[in-house]
C-alpha cells in the first residue's frame, strides 16, 4: 500500500521463504515463482518449485517474463559476479534465500546503489552486519541485533509492524520539517520585503513589541507548537517530498510572500484614498526625529498597517503548513497549535478594531498621545522599551500639521507631551482635542498626535485579510494537498514507472543471462523508491 518493495533475505530454505512470503503477500499469492540455483555444468538455472517437471526454464520466455524470481545463495553469487546479468533481473527478485551475514550485506548495498532508500530487519547476530549498513534497521530482539540496529521493537512480541510505525513516524517527521522549513524561508522573504518597503517608503520602522512577538511568539512557540502534530494512523502510498528547492517547496513558499505583497499594496491604496482623518509625515525629513529615537519612525499609519499584514501573513502560513494532509494527523488535533493560532489572530483583530488603549499602544497600533502616557504604568514593559516608546509620547504625523504653526520642538512627556508655550503670545495655544490642531479628532476622538484608523477603513481592511486568509487556507488544501497535487503526482509516477518498465524490457531483450539470483538471511529487507511525490 505504501509502494514500498518488500524482499525475503533469509537464511532459511527457499522454500521456506517463498512460503512465507505468499502468506505476509511479498511473493504474489498464486502467482508463479522461479528459483535461481547453479548447476552442475556451473551455470545458473532456474525451475519452478511448484511444478512436477524438473526441467530448466528460461525467465526470458514470454511465459515466465511476469513471474516473480528467488534466488539461492549459490545463485546470488553467480549473479553479484556477472553484474551485467543481474542488471537484467534484480527488479523481479523477491526472496534472497540461504544468505550468509556477508552476502545480506551486499544485498543492501546492491539496493542502496540502485538509489534506494534500503530498512532491514533482523532478529540475530548474523544480521548485524546488514542492519548496520542499511538506512534504517529495525532489531526484533533484545540480543545482538539491537545492539547495532538504531531501531528496535517491543510491540506485540517483537511484531514487524512496528516496520509500519516507523514509516509513519518517519514521514510525519519529513513532513513537518519541510513545514517548518517553508515557515522560515517564508518568514526571511516577508519580513525583508515589508522592511525593506519601509525604508523606502519613509524610513519606517515597526515597534519593538512588534518584532518581539514575531520572533519569540511565532518563531520560536508557534514553530514549537507546529513540530507537536502526531503521524496518520493510516499509511498512505506515497512520501512526502525531501527536496528543498523542489516544486511543491518552492510554490509554498512563493504563495505566502506575493500574498503578503498584494495584501499590503491594497491596503495602502485604500488608506491613500479619501481619508480626511490620514496624513503623511516621514520622520526624519518632516518630524526631524533624532537618530537615537529611531524607535519612534513606527508611530504612522503606513507601519500599522504593514504591520498587520504581516503577522496575519506569517501566523497562516504556520497554521496552513501544518495541515496533516496524508502524513499527519488534522491540524485541529494540534490543541497547542490552535491556542496559539486563534489566540494571536483575537489579538491582531483586536488591535486593530478597538479605540487606542495602552495594550494597542505597546504595539503602536491604534494609538494616540493619551494613552502612550498611560502605557507608562505597565511599568515592566516600560523598563525594556528602548526610546522610551512605553509610556512616552506619541510621535504622530499629526505633529507636522502642528510644528508648521507652532514650530519644530521634540515632544516630551512633560506637560502631556504639549509644545512649549511662546512667551511673546504671539502663537495659538495649541490643544490635543481640537480639529485644528489634530485632523480627524472630531472623526475618531483621539487625543493628540495617534495614528488612529477610521472605522470605515477597519473594516474594508479587515474584509481583506479574511479574503487573503481564507484564500491562504484554499490554496494549501486545494494545490498543494488536493486534487491538484494528486493529480500530479499520479501523472509522474505513471510516467516514471512507464520508464522504468520501458527500461527493464529493454535490457531483458539486449541481454538473455543463463543465470539467475540467489538470496539467504534472516530478516526481511525493505527498500523504498527513492521517489520525489508532490
Amino acid at each position: 500500500a505504501a509502494r514500498i518493495r518488500c524482499v525475503i533475505c533469509t537464511g532459511d530454505n527457499a522454500l521456506t521463504a517463498i512460503s512465507v512470503g505468499r502468506e505476509c503477500s511479498i511473493v504474489s499469492p498464486g502467482g508463479v515463482v522461479l528459483l535461481g540455483d547453479v548447476g552442475v555444468n556451473g551455470k545458473l538455472q532456474w525451475h519452478d518449485p511448484d511444478s512436477d517437471d524438473v526441467q530448466p526454464v528460461d525467465p526470458f520466455d514470454r511465459d515466465f517474463l511476469d513471474c516473480e524470481l528467488a534466488v539461492s545463495q549459490n545463485a546470488w553469487k553467480y549473479l553479484f559476479r556477472n553484474q551485467d546479468d543481474l542488471e537484467t533481473i534484480w527488479h523481479r527478485l523477491v526472496v534472497f534465500a540461504r544468505m550468509k551475514p556477508d552476502d545480506k550485506i551486499n544485498v543492501v548495498k546492491y539496493f542502496q546503489r540502485h538509489d534506494h532508500v534500503v530498512g532491514m530487519c533482523g532478529d540475530g547476530g548474523n544480521d548485524c552486519g546488514s542492519l548496520r549498513a542499511a538506512h534504517a534497521g529495525i532489531a526484533l530482539s533484545d540480543a545482538e541485533a539491537s545492539m547495532v540496529s538504531p531501531f528496535s521493537t517491543a510491540r506485540d512480541g517483537k511484531s514487524l509492524l512496528t516496520v509500519v510505525d516507523l514509516i509513519r513516524e518517519g514521514r510525519a517527521c519529513l513532513a513537518t520539517n519541510i513545514a517548518t522549513f517553508q515557515y522560515f524561508v517564508t518568514y526571511a522573504l516577508t519580513v525583508t520585503t515589508i522592511k525593506v518597503s519601509m525604508n523606502l517608503m519613509g524610513a519606517f520602522s515597526m515597534s519593538e513589541y512588534v518584532w518581539i512577538s514575531m520572533d519569540l511568539l511565532i518563531s520560536m512557540l508557534m514553530v514549537w507548537t507546529m513540530t507537536q502534530s502526531k503521524p496518520h494512523d493510516i499509511l498512505c502510498d506515497y512520501r512526502p517530498t525531501a527536496t528543498l528547492l523542489g516544486p511543491q517547496t518552492i510554490i509554498a513558499i512563493l504563495y505566502p510572500w506575493v500574498s503578503v505583497v498584494i495584501l499590503t499594496v491594497l491596503a495602502l491604496l485604500l488608506l491613500y484614498t479619501n481619508h480626511g482623518w490620514y496624513l503623511f509625515a516621514h520622520p526624519i525629513y518632516d518630524l526631524h526625529l533624532p537618530p537615537k529615537y529611531w524607535l519612534l519612525r513606527g508611530d504612522n499609519y503606513e507601519t500599522e498597517v504593514m504591520a498587520e499584514a504581516l503577522v496575519f501573513t506569517l501566523i497562516n502560513t504556520a497554521y496552513a503548513n501544518t495541515y496533516g494532509g496524508d502524513f499527519r494527523k488534522p491540524v485541529l488535533r494540534n490543541f497547542g497549535l490552535n491556542v496559539v493560532y486563534f489566540t494571536m489572530s483575537f489579538a491582531l483583530i483586536w488591535l486593530l478594531l478597538t479605540p487606542p488603549s495602552r495594550f494597542n499602544c505597546i504595539f503602536r497600533i491604534n494609538c494616540d498621545t493619551r494613552s502612550s502616557l498611560d502605557a507608562g504604568n505597565w511599568t515592566l514593559l516600560a523598563m525594556f522599551s528602548g526610546a522610551s516608546l512605553i509610556g512616552g509620547c506619541f510621535y504622530g504625523p499629526q505633529l507636522l500639521h502642528i510644528q508648521k504653526v507652532a514650530g519644530w520642538w521634540f515632544v516630551s512627556p512633560v506637560d502631556e507631551c504639549a509644545p512649549p508655550t511662546n512667551a511673546d503670545g504671539l502663537l495659538p495655544e495649541v490643544r490635543f482635542d481640537d480639529e485644528r490642531w489634530v485632523p480627524g479628532y472630531d472623526e475618531l476622538g483621539c487625543y493628540g498626535p495617534n495614528n488612529c484608523l477610521g472605522q470605515a477603513y477597519k473594516w474594508q481592511f479587515l474584509m481583506l485579510i479574511i479574503a487573503f486568509t481564507l484564500a491562504h487556507h484554499l490554496f494549501v488544501k486545494v494545490v498543494l494537498q488536493g486534487h491538484f497535487a494528486t493529480k500530479v503526482r499520479l501523472s509522474r509516477r505513471r510516467a516514471k514507472d512507464e520508464a522504468v518498465q520501458a527500461r527493464h524490457i529493454q535490457l531483458s531483450v539486449s541481454r538473455r543471462p543463463g543465470a539467475s539470483l540467489g538470496a539467504t538471511t534472516t530478516g526481511s529487507i525493505i527498500s523504498g523508491d527513492d521517489e520525489e511525490c508532490s
